[in-house]
C-alpha cells in the first residue's frame, strides 16, 4: 500500500512539473504518448489510435488549460501531420514523428 501511495506521488509531483515547465503542445503530446500503453496494438508498423475515454474538456482541465487552447493545439498538430483527430479518437500516424517534435 505504501508502495502504491508512493508511486502516485511521483506521478503527481510530474504531473506539477509539466504543467509549470513545459508548453501547452509538449502536453498534450506527453498525454498522448502516455495513452499508448505498452500492450496496445498498433494500427500499422508505427500508427496508434487513442479513443479518448473522457471528454476533450476534462482532458484540458488535467493539462492545465482551457477547452479551446486544448483544441487550437490539436488542430496545430494535425495541420503538422503528427495526429489526425476524428471526434473522440486521435490517430498517430507515426509515433516516432510525435515523440521527436520539438516546439
Amino acid at each position: 500500500m505504501l508502495a502504491g501511495l508512493a508511486m502516485r506521488l511521483h506521478q503527481l509531483i510530474s504531473d506539477i512539473e509539466g504543467y509549470s515547465l513545459h508548453s501547452g503542445k509538449k502536453r498534450i503530446i506527453s498525454y498522448l504518448l502516455q495513452e499508448i500503453s505498452g500492450d496496445m496494438l498498433p494500427c500499422g508498423d508505427h500508427t496508434f489510435t487513442i479513443k479518448l475515454a473522457i471528454n476533450k474538456n476534462t482532458i484540458a482541465s488535467r493539462l492545465s488549460m482551457t477547452q479551446e487552447h486544448f483544441s487550437r493545439i490539436l488542430h496545430e498538430l494535425a495541420e503538422l501531420g503528427l495526429i489526425a483527430v476524428q471526434g473522440k479518437e486521435i490517430h498517430i500516424p507515426d509515433i516516432r514523428m510525435l515523440q521527436q517534435y520539438e516546439d
